[in-house]
């Protein structure tokens, strides 16, 4: 079952609507999140929501009520009865005449939310996921958690294609990050991942991850990753809110970690899932951490 919001008003999810003069429908123009709930907690909300506002600032949607958004988000989760869940929330600039420049007839921002089951996970975990590469073709500011994910999509479809679970974007030679993931890679034993910058997404399970590997002793690198040490790194892994933590066995025609998890990975799953099943607060687990979640632009 899936619980539907919009406006904050809960609908029947067959009678959810929009408007046909909504810029998010014309231009992508908004912004999203997507949180995953953990016994009974919307783990990393905080963070989730700090990154949702640095998001409709930086495209200029700015007369919205934060408080009121964020009371919705929790009703809604309160309403749904799902203590493990992915929630989905979004905000467009509003509806009108479709015009680049927004008209005096702009309405509104509009506020779209739903909740579903969280996936099942298991087998993903146990067995790992093959990618395939595509080359990065998204606009400059990837920072932003925008609406406008049709490189995301394109990339995505070609991995399905193949029988391939996700596709990493390559940018001048080196791995930005996944169509629906960040990207990791273990090379001679270090934890390395590219640092925040326009080309990424700041990633809250990205800062999770980050602080588990400190705790449990590997040395951390951010930077760059060639496409060439992506194809020969020891471990390889993505990540997202959505579908957690997932192996890398394969990508495109290379073997990473023999085919299977690796031993490193393994411990930081194991590691996540113990932190988030056990109803630990986000911000107990990242207190005092030297890994910043918003880029500095």
């Amino acid at each position: 079952m899936t619980l539907v919001m919009i406006n904050g008003k809960i609908v029947d999810s067959s009678e959810a609507k929009v408007s046909a003069w909504d810029r998010g429908l014309y231009f992508g123009d908004g912004v999203y999140e997507v949180v995953q709930g953990y016994a009974g907690k919307l783990w990393g909300f905080t963070q989730h929501f700090r990154r949702f506002q640095r998001s409709l600032r930086e495209i200029e949607i700015l007369d919205v009520n934060l408080s009121q958004i964020e009371q919705w988000v929790f009703l809604a989760f309160q309403e749904a009865k799902m203590p493990n869940c992915v929630v989905y929330f979004h905000i467009t600039r509003g509806c009108g005449i479709r015009s680049h420049v927004p008209g005096d007839d702009l309405g509104r921002p509009q506020f779209l939310l739903y909740v579903k089951p969280a996936p099942n996970n298991t087998k993903r975990v146990a067995n790992g996921i093959s990618a395939i590469t595509c080359p990065d073709i998204r606009w400059k500011r990837c920072d932003i958690k925008t609406l406008n994910l049709l490189p995301n999509v394109m990339a995505s479809q070609a991995a399905h294609k193949v029988g391939a679970e996700e596709a990493i974007f390559v940018s001048d030679g080196t791995i930005t990050e996944g169509a629906s993931s960040c990207f990791f890679s273990v090379l001679d034993g270090k934890l390395v991942t590219r640092p925040l910058d326009h080309q990424v997404l700041p990633s809250v399970t990205r800062q999770a991850i980050l602080v588990i590997a400190e705790k449990i002793g590997l040395e951390i690198i951010e930077r760059p990753i060639t496409i060439r040490e992506g194809y020969h790194a020891e471990e390889a892994f993505v990540s997202s809110s959505g579908y957690e933590i997932r192996p890398i066995i394969k990508i495109d025609d290379h073997v990473i970690s023999g085919g299977k998890p690796g031993v490193v990975t393994s411990k930081i799953i194991e590691r996540f899932l113990s932190h988030t099943r056990s109803g630990e607060a986000f911000d107990d687990l990242v207190k005092d951490t030297r890994f910043q979640l918003l880029p500095a632009l």
